[in-house]
This record gives C-alpha cells, structure tokens and sequence, in this order.
C-alpha cells in the first residue's frame, strides 16, 4: 500500500512540475507578445495578447503577472495615446481564429467605450469647473447664511422641545384629574341604594 502512495504522490509532483513549466513557460511568451506589441504600437488589449500568444483569454486574465503586464500596457498606450495599428493576417482563416477575431473586437470596443466614458467624464468635470466658478466672498457668504439658518433652527428645535416638554406635563396632570375623577364617580354610585 504504502508502495503506491508514494508512486502514485510521484506522478502527482511530476504532473504538477509539468503544469508549473508549462504555465511559467506560456506567462514569459505572453509577456514577451505585450512587450512586441507595445513596441510596434500596436493597441494591447487582453483578447488580443491571447491570439498572438496562443493562450487563452481566460489564462491572460487569471495570471496574475500577465495580468498585471496587460493592464500597465494599455494603460502606458492611454497616457501615451498610442493608436492601434493595423494586425498582420495569415494565409489561412479558422474559426477558431474567427471567434479569437470576434473575441479582440469586442475588447477594442469595450476598450473604446472606456475611453469614450473618460473622455465624457472630463468634459463634465470641465463644464462643471466653468458653471461653480463661485468666488470665496460668495461661498463665505453662503456659508454664514447657513450658519445663520442652522442658529435659528436649533433655537426652534430647543422652544418645540420645551413644548413638548409642558404638554407632556399637561398631559400626565390630566390623567391624573381623569383617574381621580373616575375613582370619585365609582365612590359616589356605590352609596346610592
């Protein structure tokens, strides 16, 4: 028994070296493909590095290297502004490589919604900079009218307590009154025969 536990443990370390090297061996040529396509400007995107790798999309985005490589490189390309070049195309069309194509253009589309998205958010942020451009007299000014609001709404706040407060004491007085009275009418039927 003990015989095959140890071959068998043997086999299992032998598949997971194999494993190790084949998944170190696939994360350096896929870096090395970001490092090509960043110097031949070409747009990097994460289905893209897959094709010219020959790895899967799913091995590109859960190495965390890879990962990381693919991220710092089209967010160099964004700074940069480096613009996609046009991919070379081989001879021949599979539709493996056809869904790998189909696979890059939805990523260069959500790369350019991205983009689109940012650009919208700094004309917004411009716009927004232009309309509030309030001078510091005026947002001192506005900050003493709300002091001055919240000054009175606290003194409110204080008077409707103390209310509170007197009808709260009116209220038990008159519990009490009714208590009594209702005691005092028990005791004044009682007697009558």
């Amino acid at each position: 028994m003990s015989g095959t536990v140890s071959s068998r443990d043997a086999r299992v370390a032998r598949l997971r070296q194999a494993r190790q090297a084949d998944s170190t061996a696939k994360s350096a040529r896929t870096r090395a493909v970001v490092r090509d396509l960043l110097q031949a400007g070409q747009r990097i995107s994460f289905a893209r590095v897959a094709r010219e790798a020959g790895v899967s999309t799913w091995f590109v985005y859960n190495q965390p290297v890879v990962k990381a490589a693919v991220r710092d490189a089209m967010s160099d390309q964004t700074h940069h502004g480096t613009e996609a070049a046009a991919a070379p195309r081989s001879g021949r069309t599979t539709p493996a490589s056809l869904h790998t194509d189909l696979a890059f253009a939805r990523e260069e589309i959500q790369d350019l919604k991205r983009e689109r998205d940012q650009l919208k958010r700094r004309v917004q942020l411009a716009l927004g900079a232009e309309i509030d451009n309030v001078t510091r007299a005026d947002l001192v000014s506005r900050i003493q009218d709300l002091e001055h609001h919240n000054r009175v709404l606290a003194t409110d706040l204080s008077e409707a307590r103390a209310r509170a407060e007197r009808l709260a004491v009116q209220h038990q007085e008159a519990e009490e009154t009714v208590t009594s009275l209702r005691l005092a009418l028990r005791k004044a039927i009682r007697p009558v025969p």
